[in-house]
């Protein structure tokens, strides 16, 4: 977007005008059921890096992975009718399971005739070959979430590489034994790492065999990534779309103009001025999806270090921020946060306010902690534009109260290394993306005393707070089968974090997404964010979208 044009965008919006183009330039065909073929095409501000689900954990990357790697079990399409779609789990590979009455054994039987994009027959081996794959790769998602190493779900029997726990008596028959009962296992389950692979195959970052409904048609690095629907998908008479093209390394600014010309069906995550401007417009009202994201932000303290080792003080500081001014500073696309659960998760106790903005019982708590004059302190963030934005306006709010915050802005290798040590920053921008949609991804990892290593370095609780009471609360709050159950012990637990404040707690993000009018079937998924496998596209008999 040219300067020129971003300030006529932001007076238009202070003025409540609109361009001449303010109203969609087509409209959907009028179809009454989904149709078939059709290229939808998006765009990302970065690229994908691989395709190995052995690896890929990022969010762009699972746009494509997503599509291509199918799991046992999965989590339902989201839906445009019904905002609480997606978190569910259904059928995917495995065409059913059963649990055991203790909940140490699952029994998944897979789909008849299930084969890979190459033809290749699936077979319940392969997945016992992935999972003890994974637990024998050190640094992937799925070492972690499978073997403890993050505090995370620990699934398997033994500990890794042994794999007794996993056993493949028929070629559909899978049966996972697990150390203890674990009630987030299943959301484990769907993660891409979990897909199978064929005997003696490796997977291969540039050229992936899946079981997804699209495969790989086109991968120019940097530039496009095509993927076309795969026949050879068990549920293919509902994948409505030829092929699905994203293209890579594309600015927010670039994709709205492109959006706008007709060469992109959505565009997301935009800058300022489009993102104002698309909400204000009545017309294409229908058209933006806004959806909280699984996600938290917030600053972690230290708590072993002066001066954050008084509760006092990280109350006093989450009592200093004003969060409305974050909000405003992400164009209204977050929702203010009272803990790490995001809106919707089980366990999240709605009832719980936010901490208020109240810089004179901030100042009441420093001074009564020993600080009445405030403190100096350095505070760590990433280095990018919108991370020093919230972090000039926390350092102007928390200057209300006397404390005069130094921020220090890194690269990410380097904010990655000092946050989780002990020995780094004891002030810092802190961020946690959902990898499932269980609290117990947040919670065990982020809270619990097994993620702060005995030397203080590579810690995944990187505020280094824990307690015997959490941690009790947490172990059996992972093991409990009872949903109510659950989620009373979850809110507990929001409740112990919330009173000893180890974070700041700032907000959630909100997804804003608009699409032309002639995609349907579509809604920003909770877990997958970017999920086109359901979509179809509402044109004319010739292919082309209708003009108004």
């Amino acid at each position: 977007m040219t300067a020129a044009r971003a300030s006529a965008a932001a007076l238009c919006a202070l003025a409540a005008c609109a361009p001449p183009d303010a109203a969609p330039r087509w409209r959907p065909a009028g179809t009454l059921a989904p149709a078939r073929g059709g290229t939808l095409r998006f765009a990302i501000p970065t690229q994908a890096f691989s395709l190995d689900p052995t690896f890929t954990s990022d969010e762009l990357t699972a746009y494509a992975t997503h599509a291509l790697f199918d799991t046992l079990v999965a989590f339902e399409p989201a839906s445009p009718a019904d905002a609480r779609a997606g978190l569910r789990i259904v059928p995917g590979l495995a065409e059913s399971w059963d649990e055991s009455a203790d909940g140490l054994t699952y029994r998944f039987v897979l789909r008849a005739g299930l084969v890979y994009s190459d033809g290749t027959p699936v077979v319940a081996d392969d997945v016992r070959a992935v999972l003890e794959r994974q637990l024998r790769t050190p640094g992937t998602l799925g070492t972690a979430l499978l073997a403890d190493v993050e505090g995370a779900p620990e699934v398997i029997a033994g500990t890794a590489p042994h794999l007794a726990g996993v056993t493949a008596p028929t070629a559909r028959e899978l049966v996972i034994h697990l150390a203890r009962p674990n009630a987030s296992f299943l959301s484990v389950m769907t993660m891409t790492f979990t897909t199978p692979q064929p005997a003696g195959r490796a997977p291969d970052r540039r050229a992936p065999l899946g079981t997804g409904p699209y495969v790989l048609a086109a991968w120019d690095e940097g530039e496009r990534l095509v993927l076309r629907k795969n026949p050879r998908y068990w549920d293919a008479a509902h994948v409505y779309l030829d092929e699905i093209d994203m293209l890579e390394n594309i600015a927010p600014d670039t994709q709205f103009l492109m959006f706008e010309r007709g060469e992109l069906d959505t565009a997301q995550r935009l800058d300022a001025p489009d993102a104002l401007w698309i909400q204000q417009q009545a017309a294409w009202a229908p058209y933006v999806w806004r959806r909280p994201t699984l996600s938290a932000f917030g600053s972690r303290m230290n708590v072993r270090v002066k001066p954050f080792d008084d509760r006092r003080v990280r109350q006093a500081l989450n009592y200093a921020l004003d969060k409305s001014h974050t909000v405003k500073l992400l164009q209204g696309a977050a929702t203010i946060a009272h803990g790490v659960l995001p809106p919707g998760l089980l366990g999240r106790d709605d009832a719980l306010a936010p901490y208020p903005h109240d810089p004179v019982k901030a100042r009441a708590l420093l001074a009564e902690a020993g600080y009445p004059d405030g403190f100096d302190v350095d505070y760590l963030i990433m280095a990018n534009d919108e991370a020093s934005r919230l972090a000039a306006s926390l350092q102007a709010d928390l200057a209300e109260v006397g404390v005069r915050v130094h921020v220090r802005s890194v690269a990410f290798a380097t904010y990655a290394t000092e946050i989780a040590s002990a020995h780094g920053a004891p002030f810092a921008k802190a961020t946690w993306l959902f990898d499932y949609p269980d609290p117990a991804n947040v919670f065990d990892t982020e809270f619990h005393s097994r993620g702060i290593p005995a030397d203080g370095e590579g810690a995944t609780n990187i505020a280094f707070y824990a307690t015997p009471e959490l941690d009790a609360l947490l172990d059996a709050a992972r093991g409990e089968g009872d949903l109510e159950a659950r989620a009373a012990m979850y809110r507990r637990a929001e409740r112990i974090v919330y009173d000893d404040a180890p974070w700041l707690w700032d907000y959630h993000q909100d997804t804003i997404e608009v699409v032309q009018p002639y995609v349907a079937g579509y809604a920003p998924h909770p877990v997958w964010i970017r999920d086109y496998t359901h979509a179809w596209l509402d044109v004319g008999p010739d292919g082309e979208p209708v003009r108004r």
